[in-house]
């Protein structure tokens, strides 16, 4: 029976770690040869007065690194190629980080020896195991993302689109693209939203830009110097960033539960509204009919007010009915209306697209028209063929399905693991992320510092307000969007860890 002293290892490392790197130093030196059959996770777990969490973790990053191999029915064996000092594929010695007491010494990347280019889950692992990520490359866990799988796309499906839009010689792929992208694509937009947002506007009223970012830039030299636009606290801070260098004065507005707070609306001097009434992202409120009543009435009492609607993710949604859109309540044609195929694609097809009150769209016709549309012509009729033959209706459910059993998967791992013992979830309706408020002495910094020693990239709550209060800290935004299925339990796993002082000190105060 193999035995190590887990108490040996250095103050703040986790358990599973110093486990993993005492079997891992074994293994390239020979005290455990190739094909040594390693004990069961109870076994061993019993005979170290630890977890089956704690050994179930180590094996992970062991077998993610290729040192031992997991036989169905049968158990755990050191892989062949992994012993007498020998790293396959490196050429490396042992070096300091085979010391588990120096695990989390600064500078000390066990992770540097996972090979790079090697895939999803045992890059994650790898470079939990070391401490950081390898330099500039993306964190291996990313809590902050909100991009999908690759496997989610239908690649297939818009490769053989493409290759046909090339194949059709359409004229439109060797002319200037007009200034407010192609009508094919415009019309595609159209009968999209009438059919599945019930929203009736002429492809006449849209704008096709490269991002949402490019688009609001528009919108900013539309509304000119003086203008005061007001958003939710907490928001999407770039917006406000892309708004000083316009020269544009931003206030902002709390949110409440049911919304943007019109009551500080009222109080407020600005001439724009920013809202994203079916997610307010980060905190998932979906804001109520009755507030977007009095968001509409404030909108109303001015004939200059204008509201931005940004719907970016409101396809993504997992229980109950979607209220109507502000875009079909609104009877003054005073609401912009701003969504993004980046979300529910890939974030690298940048198409975005709003849709202008008709007396915003001849003030944009007459100003803006020099501008050229900043989407090329075959990525736009790519697209137009791609919803109008229903394909991204059929993806948006194929999306909202997996997301859906994602959503559930991660809240039931949140809630068997230790980390329940310290935190409550508030799980949104729509989107794919949530919010754990965790019972930590520790500071949000201070957090997002231990998450990134653990290879993993963390938002706080914090981050997205301007002047965040005492009940903001503490609670963490978790997207699960790039989390895949067999990432969840090692990604909830390292969560867990970066708490496990508050973990332990609950458990103590509760026995």
């Amino acid at each position: 029976m193999i035995t190590y002293d887990l108490d040996r290892r250095a103050p703040h490392q986790p358990k599973y770690e110093y486990l993993y790197r005492c079997i891992r130093r074994d293994v390239r030196t020979g005290a455990l040869p190739a094909g040594t059959r390693l004990p069961s996770r109870r076994t061993l777990a019993a005979h170290l007065t630890t977890s089956v969490s704690t050994v179930e973790h180590a094996y992970e990053l062991l077998v993610s690194e290729g040192y031992v191999v997991a036989r169905a029915g049968s158990g755990f064996y050191v892989a062949p190629n992994r012993s007498q000092g020998v790293f396959e594929g490196t050429g490396d010695g042992l070096g300091r980080d085979d010391d588990p007491a120096s695990a989390d010494a600064p500078g000390d990347a066990g992770g540097k020896h996972v090979a790079a280019g090697s895939p999803g889950p045992g890059r994650a692992a790898g470079a939990a195991a070391g401490g950081h990520a390898f330099a500039g490359e993306p964190d291996h866990i990313d809590f902050r993302a909100n991009w999908c799988s690759m496997d989610l796309f239908p690649a297939e499906t818009w490769a053989r689109i493409m290759r046909k839009t090339l194949s059709d010689r359409n004229e439109a792929l060797f002319r200037t693209v007009p200034f407010n992208g192609l009508a094919e694509l415009r019309r595609a937009i159209a009968a999209y939203l009438y059919e599945f947002k019930g929203m009736r506007c002429s492809p006449d009223r849209i704008v096709v830009g490269a991002g949402t970012e490019y688009l609001y830039g528009r919108l900013l030299q539309l509304f000119g110097p003086g203008t005061i636009i007001a958003i939710g606290d907490p928001g999407y801070k770039k917006l406000a960033q892309v708004s000083r260098h316009a020269g544009i004065l931003w206030n902002y507005v709390p949110l409440d539960g049911e919304g943007l707070s019109t009551g500080f609306l009222r109080q407020n001097p600005a001439d724009v509204v920013h809202a994203s009434p079916a997610n307010a992202f980060p905190t998932g409120i979906v804001m109520s009919a009755a507030r977007r009543h009095e968001l509409l009435d404030w909108l109303h009492a001015d004939p200059s007010r204008f509201l931005i609607e940004d719907d970016y993710d409101s396809e993504l949604r997992f229980a109950g009915h979607a209220l109507p859109s502000l875009f079909t309540q609104d009877d003054s044609d005073r609401v912009i209306y701003l969504n993004t195929f980046s979300k529910t694609l890939v974030p690298s097809l940048r198409i975005s697209y709003m849709v202008l009150p008709e007396t915003l769209m001849d003030l944009y016709r007459s100003q803006m028209s020099f501008y050229s549309c900043t989407v090329s012509s075959f990525e736009q009729l790519a697209l137009a063929e791609f919803i109008s033959q229903g394909h991204f209706e059929r993806h948006i459910n194929r999306l909202t399905r997996y997301y859906r059993r994602q959503r559930a998967a991660m809240v039931d791992a949140l809630a068997a693991s230790d980390l329940a013992r310290i935190a409550t979830f508030q799980v949104p309706d729509v989107g794919t992320h949530l919010i754990a408020s965790v019972r930590t002495r520790m500071s949000d910094e201070t957090v997002k510092r231990a998450a990134r020693r653990r290879s993993m990239n963390l938002a706080m709550l914090s981050d997205y307000y301007v002047r965040p209060v005492a009940r903001d800290v503490h609670r963490i935004v978790i997207n699960f969007a790039s989390i895949g299925p067999d990432q969840l339990d090692l990604a909830v796993g390292l969560l867990a860890d970066v708490f496990r002082d508050d973990i332990d000190r609950a458990s103590r105060a509760g026995a």
